[in-house]
């Protein structure tokens, strides 16, 4: 006995659209409901001062983004220093002095400048905290330096006396090429810019893990960034540079986040408005 061929009932194209645009609706109302980041932005430990503080410059530019600033304090055992690093998304270390060229085994130059070792002492061990967790690591100048020495590379403590260009980085802008392809370039959008440039030292060896994402005309070393492990820095100050809509191209930077870290996609908002970012 023969069944009759059950009927094939064909979704009608609009019903098709309507399901297409409401998977749209719900995807873009998870992104914009993504919260935004938390950056913990470890304080400069002033030397005989009874502050805890950051630059200004540094919150403003997370403020910028969209995100929240989150400093944190050099006081507390490990425990609570990792309590603090639970509740950030990024760990930023700011600029300031010259790294203790102890921590990467080399003897100090005449030309080394003001070293703060509180502030190494502290500095380093939030990092190895950080590495604990997988905790995506941001450096600016020093910031840069001491996120190589941590993680095995080394510095040329004095760029006019040390690095074979023997030129001067010190109160003078520049270009720098980006290296096409890295997360810094993606993120900026830009194969080349003009930098600012306040340091002495630099990066001479990269740690392992680590590749070059910038350089100065000079080879200069002015980005790094890991495959290995979420963490990219910089030579130069973007908290300081203002470019069009007058927010600052760090704002520019922790806006793209998700690109420099994609540990963090999916989880942080687009925009300091909450809309996805295209």
């Amino acid at each position: 006995m023969k069944h009759a061929a059950r009927p094939v009932f064909r979704r009608p194209r609009r019903c098709m659209a309507r399901s297409a645009a409401a998977a749209a609706s719900v995807a873009a109302a998870l992104a914009a409901h993504a919260r935004p980041m938390v950056i913990g932005i470890a304080e400069t430990c002033p030397a005989a001062s009874e502050t805890v503080s950051v630059g200004v410059n540094y919150a403003l530019a997370v403020s910028e983004s969209g995100n929240i600033p989150f400093v944190i304090p050099r006081f507390g055992d490990d425990a609570q220093l990792g309590a603090a690093l639970d509740r950030v998304d990024v760990l930023f270390l700011a600029g300031g002095e010259d790294v203790d060229p102890a921590r990467y085994s080399a003897k100090p130059s005449p030309a080394l400048g003001p070293l703060n070792k509180t502030r190494d002492d502290f500095e380093f061990r939030l990092i190895a905290l950080a590495r604990e967790r997988r905790l995506p690591l941001f450096g600016v100048c020093r910031g840069l330096q001491a996120i190589n020495v941590a993680f095995g590379g080394t510095l040329w403590q004095d760029i006019p006396t040390e690095h074979p260009s023997r030129s001067n980085h010190r109160k003078v802008e520049h270009k720098i090429a980006i290296e096409p392809g890295s997360r810094l370039a993606k993120a900026l959008k830009r194969k080349t810019m003009t930098v600012n440039s306040t340091h002495h030292q630099s990066v001479k060896d990269p740690a392992p893990g680590f590749r070059i994402a910038a350089r100065a005309p000079d080879g200069v070393v002015e980005a790094i960034e890991s495959d290995d492990y979420p963490a990219v820095a910089v030579q130069f100050h973007p908290e300081r540079m203002r470019k069009g809509n007058g927010k600052s191209v760090l704002a520019r930077i922790f806006a793209n986040a998700d690109i420099l870290f994609p540990c963090l996609a999916g989880k942080i908002r687009g925009d300091s408005a909450g809309n996805p970012r295209k």
